[in-house]
């Protein structure tokens, strides 16, 4: 019997070609409880940056809880790996640790409001940065409406709207992830990153998915443009539980005790997650892992933008890095894909399709895939499918 409320722990339900008992990971493969293994096409929201069950990343996890896994007191490695974030992130003259990606970002508009004395939040349509009061629409909120919206990569509908003086923060991914992988236009971010220093708004780049994923530095370092303050968690520790909030030094500072916003949590700067966090510093430095999941993104879109064409499909694939999106309806998706007419019916009979050749890709048309080192073994397989199933849709 499945007690979980809904049947899952998650807003997203298991489509029913899914496997529902994953009992373990290996390289791009989960496997459930009767042994069938599928390929894994997004790799923990993108969080599993090398794959499943990586081997330096569990002999790190072994060789560090034999020390104690938990303390009350500040440990030299939060220091030491404060310092070294501090070294990569071009924004990060100071570092706090948080525990989840949503916790961060809610940290990081407070430091904003207390900043700035103001109390609007700008983002944009299509966004997402976490669960907490006001940054989301649900039922049971105290506080129904949410941040202010804007369309992603329309510079000026954004400055118009900076340039009003009301909002303490402009928030968004400098990739968006949870609207189809949106890259940004050219000079769209620097317009951002200009206007906000114009109007003394706080520009918070939420590199929850693109930190570590894109670059060492984030997707700051990537495209040039230096926020505020920025927000980092899932690929950092490799799916550990891990955030970081890091920016400005005087806006770091309005932190208690320097300052007087409240910053706390029981698992902050947990010392596995630190330990696994060094770890995947140490694995990416040389840029190899970088360039070689570069080079698999750019081999996949282009052969998915080639299978499509053959087929004359309805569709395109959209995505930057080792990040892609493949949507039905729709030529592009520039302001993301839910501000796009996308055809949900045909997504979820690619994704069908594609599970019953044991490969899972993210349920929802809206969300994006990932890759990591390990899929280069089975690239040709992920193709070989693709082929077959685009050929199929288009007889649909």
């Amino acid at each position: 019997m499945n007690y979980l409320s809904g049947g899952v722990n998650s807003p997203i339900p298991i489509p029913e070609s899914y496997p529902n008992n994953i009992i373990t990971g290996e390289g791009p493969y989960v496997i459930d409880s009767n042994g069938q293994r599928y390929i894994d096409m997004w790799m923990g929201y993108g969080a599993l940056l090398f794959g499943h069950a990586d081997k330096d990343i569990v002999q790190t996890i072994t060789k560090h809880v034999k020390n104690g896994w938990f303390f009350s007191y500040q440990t030299k490695i939060e220091k030491d790996f404060s310092a070294v974030l501090h070294d990569l992130i071009p924004c990060a003259e100071r570092v706090r640790f948080a525990t989840t990606g949503s916790d961060a970002v809610a940290y990081a508009i407070r430091a904003a409001r207390a900043y700035t004395s103001r109390d609007l939040v700008l983002s944009v349509i299509g966004g997402y940065h976490g669960v907490h009061e006001a940054m989301i629409a649900s039922e049971g909120l105290a506080y129904k409406n949410g941040p202010d919206l804007v369309h992603f990569n329309d510079t000026r509908e954004s400055l118009e709207a900076i340039r009003t003086k009301k909002y303490a923060c402009m928030l968004l991914e400098p990739i968006m992830a949870n609207s189809g992988c949106t890259p940004p236009l050219p000079d769209y971010l620097q317009a951002l990153r200009n206007v906000c220093d114009e109007t003394e708004t706080v520009l918070i780049f939420d590199e929850v998915v693109t930190g570590f994923r894109t670059n060492l530095g984030g997707a700051q370092k990537k495209y040039g443009v230096t926020p505020d303050l920025s927000t980092f968690s899932k690929a950092i520790a490799c799916g550990f539980p891990l955030s970081v909030v890091c920016g400005k030094a005087s806006i770091m500072e309005q932190f208690i005790p320097t300052g007087n916003v409240f910053f706390a949590g029981t698992f902050n700067a947990h010392p596995l997650s630190l330990a696994v966090g060094t770890k995947v510093i140490e694995k990416l430095r040389n840029g190899k892992i970088h360039s070689q999941i570069t080079k698999l993104g750019n081999r996949l879109r282009s052969f998915i933008s080639s299978a499509i064409s053959k087929c004359s499909l309805d569709a395109c694939v959209q995505g930057t890095d080792s990040m892609l999106t493949i949507a039905f309806g729709c030529k592009d998706f520039i302001h993301g894909i839910r501000n796009e007419k996308f055809n949900q019916k045909a997504y979820d009979i690619f994704v069908k399709k594609m599970a019953e050749r044991s490969i899972l890709f993210p349920p929802l048309p809206t969300e994006t895939v990932f890759l990591s080192p390990v899929h280069e073994a089975v690239i040709e397989k992920i193709e070989k499918a693709f082929d077959e199933v685009l050929s199929e849709m288009k007889n649909l």
